[in-house]
């Protein structure tokens, strides 16, 4: 796994923020991606995300978003807002969820060894979908927004 820095486009999201526990993680992604997918429909922009506003322990306070068209309009417990632009170190797991922790344990120590500065909440997008590939092949990209 290669980590590097990017240049990322500002990108608008509609999402849900909610308290997760660390074990209900896969269940609370398909429950309220079931409530965001049908209310952005064709305007969905980009592979669903979860965005780790805080984490400690084996609780977080997290969004789950899916990237939209700028027009695109949020309701109910929705919101709507744009994720931020610019310099990232990203890193591109392949393999499956529950190895996730060993690629952000990775990122996290590049982050600290290199001296740079996180500016915002990180991601990690889900670009194959679970329901149609091996969990050896799932491909998440993990972002992480530095000054």
């Amino acid at each position: 796994m290669e980590i590097r820095i990017e240049e990322v486009r500002e990108q608008p999201v509609v999402g849900i923020r909610t308290e997760i526990q660390k074990s209900e993680i896969g269940d609370r992604v398909g429950e309220l991606l079931g409530e965001i997918l049908p209310h952005v429909g064709p305007r969905a922009a980009g592979a669903p995300l979860a965005v780790y506003h805080t984490w400690e322990n084996d609780q977080g306070d997290v969004e789950i978003a899916v990237p939209v068209r700028p027009e695109t309009e949020a309701t109910g417990r929705m919101q709507r807002h744009d994720l931020p632009g610019g310099r990232a170190v990203v890193l591109t797991h392949i393999g499956p969820y529950d190895n996730l922790q060993q690629s952000w344990d990775e990122i996290g120590a590049w982050i600290k060894e290199k001296g740079v500065q996180p500016r915002a909440a990180p991601w990690e997008q889900y670009v194959s979908d679970c329901a149609q590939v091996a969990p050896e092949k799932l491909e998440t990209r993990i972002v992480w927004p530095i000054d």
